[in-house]
Protein backbone atom coordinates (compact mmCIF):
# COMPACT_ATOMS: atom_id res chain seq x y z
CA UNK A 1 0.00 0.00 0.00
CA UNK A 2 1.53 3.60 -0.76
CA UNK A 3 2.40 6.08 2.08
CA UNK A 4 0.28 8.33 1.24
CA UNK A 5 -2.69 6.22 0.99
CA UNK A 6 -1.57 4.97 4.80
CA UNK A 7 -1.23 8.61 5.37
CA UNK A 8 -5.08 9.04 4.49
CA UNK A 9 -6.41 5.73 6.61
CA UNK A 10 -4.20 7.34 9.66
CA UNK A 11 -6.21 10.65 9.26
CA UNK A 12 -9.62 8.56 9.37
CA UNK A 13 -8.80 6.37 11.95
CA UNK A 14 -7.45 9.40 14.23
CA UNK A 15 -10.72 11.18 12.85
CA UNK A 16 -12.85 8.25 14.00
CA UNK A 17 -11.09 7.94 17.36
CA UNK A 18 -11.72 11.28 17.95
CA UNK A 19 -15.35 11.11 16.97
CA UNK A 20 -16.36 8.02 19.38
CA UNK A 21 -14.67 9.83 22.39
CA UNK A 22 -17.10 12.50 22.02
CA UNK A 23 -19.85 10.12 21.50
CA UNK A 24 -19.05 8.45 24.30
CA UNK A 25 -18.24 11.51 26.72
CA UNK A 26 -21.63 12.93 25.25
CA UNK A 27 -23.73 9.97 26.29
CA UNK A 28 -21.82 9.69 30.09
CA UNK A 29 -22.84 13.55 30.56
CA UNK A 30 -26.60 12.59 29.94
CA UNK A 31 -28.44 11.84 33.29
CA UNK A 32 -31.03 9.15 31.71
CA UNK A 33 -30.22 6.30 28.79
CA UNK A 34 -32.72 5.46 26.52
CA UNK A 35 -32.32 1.43 25.45
CA UNK A 36 -30.89 2.77 21.96
CA UNK A 37 -28.06 4.79 23.90
CA UNK A 38 -27.33 2.03 26.48
CA UNK A 39 -26.91 -0.15 23.52
CA UNK A 40 -24.12 2.37 21.58
CA UNK A 41 -22.29 2.92 25.31
CA UNK A 42 -21.94 -0.60 25.10
CA UNK A 43 -20.57 -0.38 21.65
CA UNK A 44 -18.18 2.26 21.83
CA UNK A 45 -15.69 0.94 23.55
CA UNK A 46 -15.05 -2.19 21.13
CA UNK A 47 -14.99 0.35 18.14
CA UNK A 48 -12.46 2.33 20.11
CA UNK A 49 -10.79 -0.07 20.61
CA UNK A 50 -10.46 -1.87 17.31
CA UNK A 51 -9.58 1.82 15.65
CA UNK A 52 -6.66 2.36 17.98
CA UNK A 53 -5.41 -1.40 16.79
CA UNK A 54 -5.62 -0.51 13.08
CA UNK A 55 -4.20 2.53 14.04
CA UNK A 56 -0.84 1.34 15.44
CA UNK A 57 -0.71 -0.55 12.90
CA UNK A 58 -1.04 1.99 9.91
CA UNK A 59 1.93 4.00 11.83
CA UNK A 60 3.86 0.92 12.13
CA UNK A 61 3.91 0.16 8.50
CA UNK A 62 4.27 3.71 8.06
CA UNK A 63 7.50 4.27 10.38
CA UNK A 64 8.70 0.79 8.31
CA UNK A 65 8.65 2.08 4.98
CA UNK A 66 9.76 5.26 5.97
CA UNK A 67 12.95 3.18 7.46
CA UNK A 68 13.27 1.03 4.77
CA UNK A 69 13.35 4.08 2.03
CA UNK A 70 15.84 5.90 4.22
CA UNK A 71 18.10 2.52 4.17
CA UNK A 72 17.90 2.11 0.52
CA UNK A 73 19.46 5.33 0.19
CA UNK A 74 21.69 5.51 2.82
CA UNK A 75 22.63 1.52 1.96
CA UNK A 76 24.21 1.15 5.49
CA UNK A 77 23.45 0.35 9.30
CA UNK A 78 25.01 1.52 12.77
CA UNK A 79 28.28 -0.54 12.77
CA UNK A 80 28.46 -1.58 8.90
CA UNK A 81 31.40 0.04 7.25
CA UNK A 82 30.03 0.68 3.58
CA UNK A 83 31.55 3.39 1.02
CA UNK A 84 28.53 4.35 -1.29
CA UNK A 85 28.82 4.20 -5.07
CA UNK A 86 30.26 7.35 -6.73
CA UNK A 87 26.60 8.20 -8.14
CA UNK A 88 24.60 7.50 -5.23
CA UNK A 89 22.20 5.67 -7.04
CA UNK A 90 20.45 2.84 -6.08
CA UNK A 91 19.07 -0.27 -8.54
CA UNK A 92 15.94 -1.23 -8.60
CA UNK A 93 14.59 -4.61 -10.24
CA UNK A 94 12.17 -5.67 -8.08
CA UNK A 95 9.73 -5.59 -11.18
CA UNK A 96 11.99 -7.13 -13.26
CA UNK A 97 11.41 -10.65 -11.57
CA UNK A 98 7.58 -12.59 -12.32
CA UNK A 99 6.43 -15.69 -10.30
CA UNK A 100 6.84 -18.30 -12.96
CA UNK A 101 3.14 -19.88 -11.20
CA UNK A 102 1.20 -16.96 -10.57
CA UNK A 103 2.80 -14.03 -13.43
CA UNK A 104 2.97 -11.67 -10.76
CA UNK A 105 5.76 -9.33 -9.90
CA UNK A 106 7.66 -12.04 -7.10
CA UNK A 107 10.15 -9.38 -5.61
CA UNK A 108 10.52 -6.57 -3.55
CA UNK A 109 10.71 -2.94 -4.81
CA UNK A 110 13.93 -1.33 -3.58
CA UNK A 111 12.43 0.39 0.13
CA UNK A 112 9.55 -1.50 0.22
CA UNK A 113 8.55 -2.89 3.33
CA UNK A 114 7.87 -6.35 3.78
CA UNK A 115 4.11 -6.23 4.65
CA UNK A 116 3.75 -4.04 1.65
CA UNK A 117 3.92 -6.70 -1.45
CA UNK A 118 0.98 -8.56 -2.51
CA UNK A 119 1.82 -11.90 -1.45
CA UNK A 120 2.58 -10.73 2.32
CA UNK A 121 -0.76 -8.34 1.98
CA UNK A 122 -3.33 -11.54 0.83
CA UNK A 123 -1.36 -13.75 4.03
CA UNK A 124 -2.20 -10.72 6.23
CA UNK A 125 -5.48 -10.54 5.39
CA UNK A 126 -6.20 -14.45 5.61
CA UNK A 127 -4.37 -14.08 9.70
CA UNK A 128 -6.00 -11.39 10.24
CA UNK A 129 -8.17 -12.36 12.60
CA UNK A 130 -5.77 -14.57 14.48
CA UNK A 131 -3.17 -11.88 14.30
CA UNK A 132 -5.40 -9.55 15.98
CA UNK A 133 -6.71 -11.84 18.57
CA UNK A 134 -2.85 -12.33 19.29
CA UNK A 135 -1.90 -8.57 19.19
CA UNK A 136 -5.00 -7.48 21.32
CA UNK A 137 -3.48 -10.49 24.33
CA UNK A 138 -0.21 -9.21 24.46
CA UNK A 139 0.87 -5.82 22.79
CA UNK A 140 4.01 -6.57 21.44
CA UNK A 141 6.43 -10.01 20.60
CA UNK A 142 8.39 -9.28 24.23
CA UNK A 143 4.81 -9.66 26.28
CA UNK A 144 4.37 -12.82 23.93
CA UNK A 145 7.42 -14.48 24.96
CA UNK A 146 6.76 -13.54 28.36
CA UNK A 147 3.21 -14.98 28.03
CA UNK A 148 5.73 -18.43 26.53
CA UNK A 149 8.02 -18.30 29.35
CA UNK A 150 4.89 -18.95 32.03
CA UNK A 151 3.62 -22.12 29.57
CA UNK A 152 4.89 -24.27 27.18
CA UNK A 153 4.26 -24.95 23.63
CA UNK A 154 4.95 -22.60 20.48
CA UNK A 155 3.45 -19.72 18.92
CA UNK A 156 3.05 -18.19 15.16
CA UNK A 157 4.42 -14.16 15.29
CA UNK A 158 1.64 -12.09 14.26
CA UNK A 159 2.26 -11.00 10.64
CA UNK A 160 2.80 -7.01 11.73
CA UNK A 161 5.83 -8.41 13.83
CA UNK A 162 7.11 -11.12 11.60
CA UNK A 163 7.64 -8.11 9.01
CA UNK A 164 9.19 -6.23 11.01
CA UNK A 165 11.61 -8.75 11.69
CA UNK A 166 12.78 -9.20 8.38
CA UNK A 167 12.41 -5.79 7.87
CA UNK A 168 15.31 -5.00 10.38
CA UNK A 169 17.28 -8.35 9.14
CA UNK A 170 17.21 -6.78 5.27
CA UNK A 171 18.43 -3.79 7.20
CA UNK A 172 21.53 -5.51 9.17
CA UNK A 173 22.21 -8.26 6.21
CA UNK A 174 25.46 -7.21 3.83
CA UNK A 175 23.74 -9.37 1.18
CA UNK A 176 20.84 -7.27 1.23
CA UNK A 177 22.49 -3.70 1.66
CA UNK A 178 24.36 -4.62 -1.69
CA UNK A 179 21.38 -5.25 -3.10
CA UNK A 180 19.74 -8.69 -3.06
CA UNK A 181 16.86 -9.58 -4.50
CA UNK A 182 13.99 -10.61 -1.52
CA UNK A 183 11.40 -12.77 -2.90
CA UNK A 184 8.49 -13.37 -0.85
CA UNK A 185 7.15 -17.38 -0.75
CA UNK A 186 3.27 -17.90 -0.73
CA UNK A 187 3.85 -21.73 -0.88
CA UNK A 188 6.94 -23.94 -0.35
CA UNK A 189 8.18 -23.75 -4.01
CA UNK A 190 8.34 -20.75 -6.07
CA UNK A 191 10.04 -20.49 -9.74
CA UNK A 192 11.02 -17.47 -10.92
CA UNK A 193 11.31 -16.71 -14.14
CA UNK A 194 14.81 -16.16 -16.06
CA UNK A 195 16.59 -15.43 -19.30
CA UNK A 196 19.22 -17.88 -19.99
CA UNK A 197 20.74 -17.16 -23.84
CA UNK A 198 20.11 -13.85 -25.78
CA UNK A 199 18.99 -14.27 -29.28
CA UNK A 200 21.90 -14.04 -31.62
CA UNK A 201 22.50 -10.84 -34.20
CA UNK A 202 24.39 -10.89 -37.46
CA UNK A 203 24.94 -9.10 -40.78
CA UNK A 204 23.89 -10.66 -44.02
CA UNK A 205 23.83 -10.45 -47.77
CA UNK A 206 21.37 -8.75 -49.76
CA UNK A 207 18.15 -10.93 -49.82
CA UNK A 208 20.01 -13.40 -47.94
CA UNK A 209 18.59 -15.73 -44.91
CA UNK A 210 17.88 -14.68 -42.05
CA UNK A 211 18.70 -17.06 -39.23
CA UNK A 212 15.73 -17.25 -36.73
CA UNK A 213 17.10 -17.22 -32.91
CA UNK A 214 14.97 -16.80 -30.02
CA UNK A 215 16.14 -15.90 -26.39
CA UNK A 216 15.55 -18.74 -23.91
CA UNK A 217 14.23 -18.77 -20.58
CA UNK A 218 14.27 -21.24 -17.67
CA UNK A 219 13.60 -20.87 -13.92
CA UNK A 220 14.81 -20.14 -10.89
CA UNK A 221 13.74 -22.13 -8.13
CA UNK A 222 13.22 -21.08 -4.38
CA UNK A 223 12.37 -24.11 -2.08
CA UNK A 224 11.74 -22.82 1.43
CA UNK A 225 14.48 -24.47 4.34
CA UNK A 226 14.80 -23.88 8.07
CA UNK A 227 16.80 -21.78 9.52
CA UNK A 228 16.75 -21.51 13.47
CA UNK A 229 17.90 -19.16 16.18
CA UNK A 230 17.71 -19.50 20.15
CA UNK A 231 17.13 -16.44 22.15
CA UNK A 232 17.26 -16.37 25.75
CA UNK A 233 17.52 -14.24 28.77
CA UNK A 234 16.82 -14.49 32.52
CA UNK A 235 13.42 -15.10 34.07
CA UNK A 236 13.63 -11.47 35.57
CA UNK A 237 14.44 -9.76 32.03
CA UNK A 238 11.14 -11.30 30.49
CA UNK A 239 9.05 -10.08 33.68
CA UNK A 240 10.43 -6.62 34.53
CA UNK A 241 12.33 -5.23 31.28
CA UNK A 242 9.76 -2.57 29.76
CA UNK A 243 12.01 -2.45 26.88
CA UNK A 244 11.70 -6.63 25.74
CA UNK A 245 9.62 -5.51 22.69
CA UNK A 246 13.09 -3.79 21.27
CA UNK A 247 15.61 -6.03 22.47
CA UNK A 248 13.73 -8.98 21.21
CA UNK A 249 13.17 -8.10 17.81
CA UNK A 250 16.58 -6.69 17.43
CA UNK A 251 18.50 -9.48 18.77
CA UNK A 252 15.85 -12.24 16.39
CA UNK A 253 16.91 -9.64 13.37
CA UNK A 254 20.46 -9.18 14.32
CA UNK A 255 21.35 -13.18 13.92
CA UNK A 256 19.18 -13.88 11.16
CA UNK A 257 20.92 -11.06 9.56
CA UNK A 258 24.26 -12.73 10.44
CA UNK A 259 23.41 -16.21 9.31
CA UNK A 260 21.75 -15.21 6.16
CA UNK A 261 24.95 -13.46 5.26
CA UNK A 262 26.99 -16.79 5.89
CA UNK A 263 24.83 -19.05 3.79
CA UNK A 264 24.23 -16.19 1.11
CA UNK A 265 27.99 -16.68 0.27
CA UNK A 266 28.83 -19.95 1.73
CA UNK A 267 25.68 -22.11 1.78
CA UNK A 268 26.64 -25.57 0.70
CA UNK A 269 30.66 -25.13 1.42
CA UNK A 270 32.04 -28.27 3.81
CA UNK A 271 35.68 -26.99 3.72
CA UNK A 272 38.66 -24.83 2.48
CA UNK A 273 37.21 -21.77 4.01
CA UNK A 274 38.75 -22.33 7.55
CA UNK A 275 36.15 -23.38 9.93
CA UNK A 276 32.99 -22.98 7.87
CA UNK A 277 31.15 -26.13 7.64
CA UNK A 278 27.92 -25.82 5.51
CA UNK A 279 26.21 -29.17 4.99
CA UNK A 280 25.25 -28.86 1.27
CA UNK A 281 22.49 -31.08 2.27
CA UNK A 282 20.78 -29.17 4.97
CA UNK A 283 22.03 -25.70 3.83
CA UNK A 284 20.70 -23.24 0.78
CA UNK A 285 24.13 -23.16 -1.26
CA UNK A 286 25.39 -19.69 -2.02
CA UNK A 287 27.54 -17.74 -4.09
CA UNK A 288 30.77 -19.75 -3.59
CA UNK A 289 28.76 -23.10 -4.16
CA UNK A 290 26.79 -22.22 -6.80
CA UNK A 291 29.78 -20.79 -8.60
CA UNK A 292 32.05 -24.09 -8.15
CA UNK A 293 29.49 -26.93 -7.66
CA UNK A 294 26.66 -25.90 -10.60
CA UNK A 295 27.72 -22.87 -12.37
CA UNK A 296 31.22 -21.66 -13.36
CA UNK A 297 34.19 -22.88 -11.25
CA UNK A 298 36.39 -20.34 -13.33
CA UNK A 299 34.59 -17.37 -11.93
CA UNK A 300 36.47 -18.24 -8.47
CA UNK A 301 39.95 -17.00 -8.90
CA UNK A 302 43.21 -17.99 -6.43
CA UNK A 303 41.73 -21.71 -7.44
CA UNK A 304 42.03 -24.29 -10.34
CA UNK A 305 39.31 -26.26 -10.89
CA UNK A 306 37.93 -25.64 -7.60
CA UNK A 307 41.20 -26.09 -5.45
CA UNK A 308 42.86 -23.28 -3.85
CA UNK A 309 45.92 -22.18 -4.86
CA UNK A 310 48.64 -23.86 -2.46
CA UNK A 311 49.52 -21.02 -0.56
CA UNK A 312 46.77 -18.42 -1.26
CA UNK A 313 48.07 -15.48 -3.03
CA UNK A 314 50.04 -12.49 -1.03
CA UNK A 315 49.57 -9.50 -1.91
CA UNK A 316 52.28 -6.27 -2.31
CA UNK A 317 52.25 -2.56 -2.22
CA UNK A 318 53.24 -3.00 -6.36
CA UNK A 319 50.36 -4.65 -7.08
CA UNK A 320 48.06 -4.23 -4.12
CA UNK A 321 44.59 -3.93 -6.22
CA UNK A 322 45.25 -6.69 -9.39
CA UNK A 323 43.34 -9.44 -7.63
CA UNK A 324 40.47 -7.41 -6.63
CA UNK A 325 40.27 -5.87 -10.35
CA UNK A 326 40.59 -9.55 -11.66
CA UNK A 327 37.50 -9.60 -9.70
CA UNK A 328 35.42 -7.23 -10.37
CA UNK A 329 36.30 -7.78 -14.44
CA UNK A 330 35.66 -11.40 -14.25
CA UNK A 331 32.45 -10.39 -13.70
CA UNK A 332 32.33 -7.93 -16.80
CA UNK A 333 34.18 -10.32 -18.65
CA UNK A 334 30.31 -12.07 -18.91
CA UNK A 335 28.23 -8.62 -19.67
CA UNK A 336 27.46 -8.11 -16.18
CA UNK A 337 28.29 -5.23 -14.43
CA UNK A 338 28.93 -5.72 -9.96
CA UNK A 339 27.56 -3.21 -8.17
CA UNK A 340 29.30 -3.92 -4.78
CA UNK A 341 31.97 -6.09 -3.29
CA UNK A 342 31.40 -8.13 0.04
CA UNK A 343 35.07 -8.57 1.66
CA UNK A 344 36.14 -9.27 5.50
CA UNK A 345 37.46 -6.15 8.09
CA UNK A 346 40.47 -8.44 7.62
CA UNK A 347 40.88 -7.60 3.70
CA UNK A 348 39.62 -3.85 4.12
CA UNK A 349 42.13 -3.29 6.99
CA UNK A 350 45.78 -4.79 4.69
CA UNK A 351 44.76 -2.44 1.39
CA UNK A 352 43.72 0.54 3.76
CA UNK A 353 47.32 0.10 5.67
CA UNK A 354 49.37 0.26 2.23
CA UNK A 355 52.17 2.89 1.09
CA UNK A 356 54.18 3.69 -1.48
CA UNK A 357 57.88 4.57 -1.49
CA UNK A 358 57.28 7.89 -0.01
CA UNK A 359 54.76 6.60 2.58
CA UNK A 360 51.73 7.88 1.05
CA UNK A 361 48.74 5.76 1.14
CA UNK A 362 47.66 4.08 -1.41
CA UNK A 363 44.62 5.43 -3.37
CA UNK A 364 42.48 2.34 -4.46
CA UNK A 365 42.16 2.45 -8.49
CA UNK A 366 38.61 3.77 -9.51
CA UNK A 367 36.79 0.84 -10.55
CA UNK A 368 37.32 -0.09 -6.99
CA UNK A 369 36.31 3.33 -5.62
CA UNK A 370 32.95 3.00 -8.16
CA UNK A 371 31.36 0.09 -6.01
CA UNK A 372 30.36 -0.43 -2.33
CA UNK A 373 32.81 -1.77 -0.24
CA UNK A 374 30.64 -3.53 2.42
CA UNK A 375 32.49 -5.23 5.81
CA UNK A 376 30.96 -8.46 6.91
CA UNK A 377 32.25 -10.35 9.99
CA UNK A 378 31.02 -14.19 8.15
CA UNK A 379 34.12 -14.27 5.88
CA UNK A 380 36.65 -15.60 7.91
CA UNK A 381 40.20 -15.78 8.33
CA UNK A 382 41.24 -18.68 7.56
CA UNK A 383 45.40 -20.70 6.88
CA UNK A 384 45.74 -22.02 3.64
CA UNK A 385 49.22 -23.50 3.43
CA UNK A 386 52.33 -20.99 4.22
CA UNK A 387 50.03 -18.18 4.35
CA UNK A 388 48.22 -17.51 7.56
CA UNK A 389 45.79 -14.31 6.90
CA UNK A 390 43.87 -15.33 3.61
CA UNK A 391 40.52 -14.49 3.39
CA UNK A 392 37.86 -13.98 0.20
CA UNK A 393 36.68 -11.51 -1.35
CA UNK A 394 33.32 -11.48 -3.53
CA UNK A 395 31.85 -9.31 -6.36
CA UNK A 396 29.01 -9.05 -7.79
CA UNK A 397 25.72 -7.67 -9.20
CA UNK A 398 23.70 -8.33 -6.29
CA UNK A 399 20.58 -7.79 -7.40
CA UNK A 400 20.95 -10.79 -8.92
CA UNK A 401 21.38 -13.05 -5.92
CA UNK A 402 17.44 -14.05 -5.00
CA UNK A 403 17.02 -14.47 -1.24
CA UNK A 404 13.08 -16.76 -0.75
CA UNK A 405 11.35 -15.51 2.35
CA UNK A 406 8.54 -16.95 3.67
CA UNK A 407 6.55 -15.17 6.07
CA UNK A 408 5.87 -17.32 9.36
CA UNK A 409 8.20 -17.00 11.89
CA UNK A 410 7.66 -19.10 14.98
CA UNK A 411 8.84 -19.43 18.28
CA UNK A 412 8.79 -22.41 20.18
CA UNK A 413 9.43 -22.29 24.29
CA UNK A 414 12.65 -24.70 24.99
CA UNK A 415 11.52 -26.19 28.38
CA UNK A 416 14.37 -26.72 30.82
CA UNK A 417 17.11 -25.87 28.65
CA UNK A 418 18.45 -23.19 30.38
CA UNK A 419 16.60 -23.53 33.80
CA UNK A 420 19.77 -24.27 35.43
CA UNK A 421 20.89 -20.62 35.18
CA UNK A 422 17.45 -19.16 35.78
CA UNK A 423 17.02 -18.81 32.19
CA UNK A 424 14.54 -19.05 29.69
CA UNK A 425 15.14 -19.88 25.95
CA UNK A 426 13.74 -20.08 22.58
CA UNK A 427 14.30 -21.36 19.34
CA UNK A 428 12.90 -18.70 16.54
CA UNK A 429 12.60 -20.86 13.39
CA UNK A 430 12.79 -18.74 9.87
CA UNK A 431 12.09 -20.27 6.49
CA UNK A 432 13.91 -19.46 2.99
CA UNK A 433 15.71 -20.00 0.52
CA UNK A 434 19.02 -18.77 -2.08
CA UNK A 435 19.46 -18.50 -5.60
CA UNK A 436 21.47 -16.98 -8.23
CA UNK A 437 19.48 -15.94 -11.36
CA UNK A 438 22.50 -15.15 -13.27
CA UNK A 439 25.80 -17.08 -11.96
CA UNK A 440 27.83 -14.86 -14.38
CA UNK A 441 26.91 -11.81 -12.09
CA UNK A 442 29.49 -12.84 -9.22
CA UNK A 443 33.26 -13.69 -9.24
CA UNK A 444 34.92 -15.08 -5.67
CA UNK A 445 38.71 -14.32 -4.87
CA UNK A 446 39.87 -17.37 -2.58
CA UNK A 447 42.61 -17.01 0.23
CA UNK A 448 43.55 -14.18 -0.42
CA UNK A 449 46.20 -12.26 2.02
CA UNK A 450 44.16 -10.28 4.63
CA UNK A 451 45.40 -8.06 7.38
Amino acid sequence: MATTTLSGRRSQLEAQIASLRAEGEAITRLSTLTTAQEARAAQIPGELSQARSDLAEVQQIIADEERMTAAATERHSAGAAVTPRADDTVRDRGDAWIDSNTGERAALRAGESFRSHPVIERESARRNASDQLMIAQHGGIGQMLRALSTSSGSAIVPTVWAAEIIDRAREEAAVTRAGATIVPMEAKTVQIGRLTGDPTVAFRAESGTITPSDPTFDNVTLTAKTMSTIVKGSIEFFQDAPNSDEIVTTAIAKAFAEHLDLVALYGGIESGAGSINLDEDVNPHGVLKRLLAYDSASQVLGATAGVTATNGTSITAASAYNEILDTIYTVRDGREEPNALIWSSKMARKLAKLYDSTYQPLRAPQDVLDLERIVTTKIPKYTQGTLTTATDVFAGDWSQLLIGQRLEITIQRLDELYAVNGEIGFAVHWRGDINLARPTAFAVYKALQGA
